[in-house]
C-alpha cells in the first residue's frame, strides 16, 4: 500500500508541510493504520519495540561489536529514540484528518470511529513513553508554533472519552461488516464492525488499569455486549516479498526484499534473563522456546553489557530467528515472514487485561483464573501460527499449555491456583504477558515493569537481573525510568519541553 503523504521526516509538531489538501479518508485510514504497525516494530535503532525490549531483556548487545555507548550505560542524550516521538506525530497529524474530515458525515462514521481508537492507540504510546505532551494545542500547524504540554492524566481521560465514542458508534453501526468502502480500506479487520468495537474496549481497560487511582475517568464501566479483543489485531495492508512492502519485523531482523539478512539481528543476543523462563531456571517451557529461538534454549545469550568477543551470539541472519535462510523460514513464533501481519494487539494481552481487572475487582466478568488459562494458551496459538494465520499442523496449544502446567507443578506464574494473594496473582499475569510479548511488545512489557515491579529482577546474576553491567542510572533498581525529550522540542518549543531526569522522574502510572 503506498503511503500517501506521511512520509518520514525528523520534525517536531509544530510544522506540518505533508498537510492534505485533497485526499480522501478512505485513503488516509489505511496509510495511518499501516504507519501505527510500523511504528511498533520498524528499524531496530528507534521503534516502540526495540526501545523497551532492551530495556527489559529480550535482547543484548553481541559480543565483538562496539559502538553501544548510551544503549548500555543507559546514560541517554535527547537523540535516543528520537524518532518515535516524531513518527507518532506524523501519523497522528493523518488520523486528526480523518477524524476531522469525517466529523458529521454520516457516510464515514466507521471511519470517524476508528479513527479515535488510532488516535488513543498511538497518544497512549506517546503518554507511556514521555508522560505529559501536546495535546489539545497539537497538530495545528502554523497555527499553534509552540503547543502547550497537557498533563498526562488528563489526556488519559481524554483518550478513554474517546474510546467510549468510538464504541458507541461502532455498536450503533451494527456487528457485521460495514460499508464497502470501510471494508476495502481497512487492513486491521476488514471493516468487521464488532472487532472494532472490541479492540476499542479493550483499550480502555488498558487504559482504566494503568490510570487506576490516579486518572478520573468519565466511565470505567464495560459493555458486556461489546466484550474485548478474543483474537490478534493484525495489521496487513498487503505485506510482501517486495521493497518497502514487507512486514517490518521481518524486514528490520530477519531479511530484505532481496532475501539479504539485514545484519542487525546477528549483533544482538537473546538474555540469560528472558531465556530463564524457557530453560527451566525460573521456568520450563521448551514448547515455545523451540518456536521462538533458532536453537530452543541451546541458542546462544549475553547480558547487557558484556562487549568482550566471548559474548554470546549467532552468525546472521541472526542469533534467534527461527529458519535458515529467507526462503526456507519456519513461518511460525515471531518473525512468521515478510508477508505476515503485524500485531497492534495480541489476544494473550487482551486476556491477561482481563485477568488484572478481575484481581483488581475492576471486571465481573469472567475469573481472574480463566482469564489467565485462556491468556498463556493465545500466546501458545500466536506462536504456532503461520504467516497466514494459520495454526501450523501438528501443533496444540491446549495440548502444550497442559504439559506446560504439568512440567512446572511447583510454580504459581504457571499454574495460577498456587497464586494464593493478589499479589501473587498480580504478578503471574505480569509475568506471562512478559513472555507473550517477547521481541514484539518490548515497550509494553517496559510499561508494565515500571507500572508493577514484575517481572522481579533481584541482585546482579545475570540469570536473575536483566541490568546492564555498565549501568550509570542512580535509581534503585539501576534502570532508567524514561527516556528524554526528543532534541527538537528543545529546539522548537523550549518554553514548553519538560526537563526531566532520565533516572528519577517517572510515567505518572509508575510504582
Amino acid at each position: 500500500m503506498a503511503t500517501i503523504f506521511s512520509c518520514k521526516k525528523d520534525l517536531d509538531i509544530n510544522t506540518n508541510p505533508n498537510k492534505v489538501t485533497g485526499a480522501t479518508v478512505d485513503l488516509v485510514l489505511p496509510t495511518a493504520i499501516a504507519a501505527t504497525a510500523k511504528s511498533i516494530s520498524t528499524t531496530t535503532t528507534q521503534g516502540y519495540n526495540f526501545m523497551g525490549g532492551q530495556q527489559v531483556g529480550y535482547f543484548a548487545n553481541g559480543g565483538g561489536v562496539s559502538g553501544w555507548a548510551g544503549i548500555v550505560s543507559y546514560k541517554w542524550t535527547t537523540g535516543n529514540f528520537a524518532d518515535n516521538w516524531a513518527t507518532s506525530y506524523d501519523v497522528l497529524n493523518d488520523v486528526e484528518y480523518v477524524i476531522k474530515t469525517s466529523e458529521g458525515n454520516a457516510a464515514y462514521n466507521e471511519f470517524n470511529a476508528a479513527a479515535k481508537v488510532l488516535k488513543a492507540y498511538n497518544y497512549s504510546l506517546l503518554v507511556d513513553t514521555y508522560n505529559d505532551i501536546p495535546y489539545t494545542e497539537a497538530l495545528q500547524g502554523d497555527e499553534r508554533l509552540q503547543p502547550a504540554y497537557d498533563k498526562a492524566t488528563d489526556i488519559y481521560k481524554s483518550l478513554g472519552d474517546l474510546l467510549d465514542q468510538s464504541i458507541v458508534a461502532f455498536k450503533a453501526a451494527g456487528t457485521g461488516k460495514g460499508t464497502p468502502v470501510f471494508v476495502k480500506a481497512d487492513p486491521l479487520f476488514a471493516g468487521d464492525l464488532s472487532k472494532w468495537a472490541k479492540f476499542a474496549q479493550t483499550l480502555k481497560l488498558k487504559l482504566v488499569l494503568k490510570g487506576e487511582g490516579k486518572v478520573t475517568f468519565a466511565s470505567k464501566a464495560f459493555d458486556a455486549a461489546v466484550g474485548f479483543l478474543t483474537e490478534d489485531a493484525l495489521v496487513n495492508p498487503g505485506y510482501g516479498k517486495l521493497d518497502g512492502k514487507q512486514n517490518p519485523l521481518w524486514n528490520s531482523w530477519a531479511y530484505n526484499f532481496a532475501g539479504t539478512a539485514v545484519g542487525a539481528a546477528s549483533q544482538y543476543a537473546v538474555t540469560p534473563y528472558i531465556m530463564g523462563f524457557y530453560n527451566g531456571s525460573k521456568i520450563t517451557d521448551p514448547a515455545r522456546a523451540a518456536v521462538v529461538y533458532k536453537s530452543g534454549t541451546a541458542t546462544p545469550v549475553n547480558q547487557l553489557g558484556f562487549q568482550e568477543s566471548s559474548a554470546g551470539r549467532g552468525l546472521a541472519p541472526s542469533s534467534w530467528f527461527i529458519g535458515t535462510n529467507a526462503t526456507t523460514y519456519s513461518k511460525i513464533g515471531i518473525l512468521k515472514g515478510p508477508d505476515a501481519g503485524a500485531p497492534l494487539m495480541l489476544a494473550s494481552e487482551s486476556y491477561f487485561l482481563q485477568a488484572e481487572a478481575n484481581v483488581r475487582g475492576l471486571l465481573s466478568v469472567g475469573t481472574a483464573q480463566a482469564n489467565f488459562e485462556s491468556g498463556v494458551t493465545a500466546s501458545f496459538t500466536y506462536l504456532y501460527k503461520d504467516n497466514t494465520g494459520a495454526v501450523t499442523a501438528g501443533k496444540n496449544a491446549k495440548t502444550d499449555f497442559d504439559a506446560y502446567k504439568v512440567a512446572n507443578p511447583l510454580s504459581p506464574l504457571v499454574n495460577f491456583s498456587l497464586a494464593t494473594t493478589n499479589e501473587q496473582k498480580l504478578e503471574a499475569i505480569i509475568t506471562q504477558k512478559y513472555i507473550a510479548f517477547n521481541m514484539m511488545f518490548g515497550h509494553e512489557a517496559w510499561n508494565e515493569y515500571r507500572r508493577t515491579g514484575y517481572p522481579k529482577i533481584s541482585g546482579t546474576d545475570k540469570n536473575t537481573t536483566f541490568v546492564s553491567i555498565v549501568s550509570e542510572s542512580t535509581a534503585a533498581d539501576k534502570l532508567p525510568t524514561r527516556i528524554q525529550y526528543p532534541a527538537n522540542e528543545f529546539k522548537y518549543n523550549a518554553k514548553n519541553v519538560p526537563t526531566i531526569n532520565i533516572f528519577s522522574d517517572k510515567i505518572f502510572w509508575a510504582k
